[in-house]
């Protein structure tokens, strides 16, 4: 099997580099580059359909965090972590994303309060005709809205870098999740208890509670 049958497709809106870089760190975490196996620039630019500077800058990210190592001068192979070291980079963004709601409850606005429980009511009014890629694209302007009112960009940087899989792997778990209605309905709880709390400028309530959500929502990728 080639590495083009391998790597997932990479989107071409926003920094190119910054797409190969997701591409290439879940394909790390889900195994489908192989923990010890060796790759060159060449190749990875190949199975991917971009040229070889996204792949280099994207590399150069990785070699930093540890996820490969350089065996040559072009030759690259993938660290062989135990998978716990993976699940500790998702606890890191658990906790970022804690810190992030701590900072919304100190800033949010009425209007924002407002937007929150309004995604929540139209997502529940109209759950049975949306389809899971619709609800999540809902979820995730919830996560925006709180992202906005923390008006911290660097936290949501660090947040951004920390989250090892991407959207798609995360709707295509979820799709198994939502399979359970006691699971959906765990999330929409979840998510006006973060709204309470932030409506209560209740920093400590809001941070334990975005933390237990995102945690759950990590818990089976």
């Amino acid at each position: 099997m080639s590495l083009s049958d391998v790597l997932p497709q990479v989107a071409r809106a926003g920094s190119l580099s910054e797409q190969v870089y997701r591409a290439l760190r879940e394909s790390i975490a889900d195994g489908r580059l192989a923990a010890g196996s060796r790759v060159t620039e060449r190749q990875l630019a190949a199975a991917l359909d971009v040229s070889p500077t996204p792949v280099r800058e994207a590399l150069g990210k990785l070699e930093h965090e540890g996820l490969i190592e350089r065996v040559g001068p072009r030759r690259l192979q993938i660290v062989d972590h135990p998978a716990e070291t993976l699940r500790e980079l998702m606890e890191v963004e658990v906790m970022l994303r804690g810190a992030e709601a701590r900072f919304a409850a100190r800033k949010i606005s009425p209007d924002a309060i407002e937007r929150l429980r309004g995604y929540i009511d139209d997502l529940v009014a109209a759950r049975d005709e949306l389809s899971l890629a619709e609800q999540f694209e809902r979820a995730q302007r919830f996560d925006a809205e709180i992202a906005a009112a923390a008006a911290n960009p660097a936290l949501r940087s660090l947040i951004d870098s920390y989250a090892i899989y991407g959207a798609d792997h995360r709707l295509s778990r979820a799709a198994e999740d939502a399979k359970d209605p006691d699971w959906i309905e765990a999330r929409i709880a979840e998510h006006r208890a973060i709204v309470e709390a932030l409506a209560a400028g209740d920093e400590d309530a809001a941070e334990r509670i975005m933390r237990g959500h995102a945690r759950s929502a990590i818990k089976n990728l």
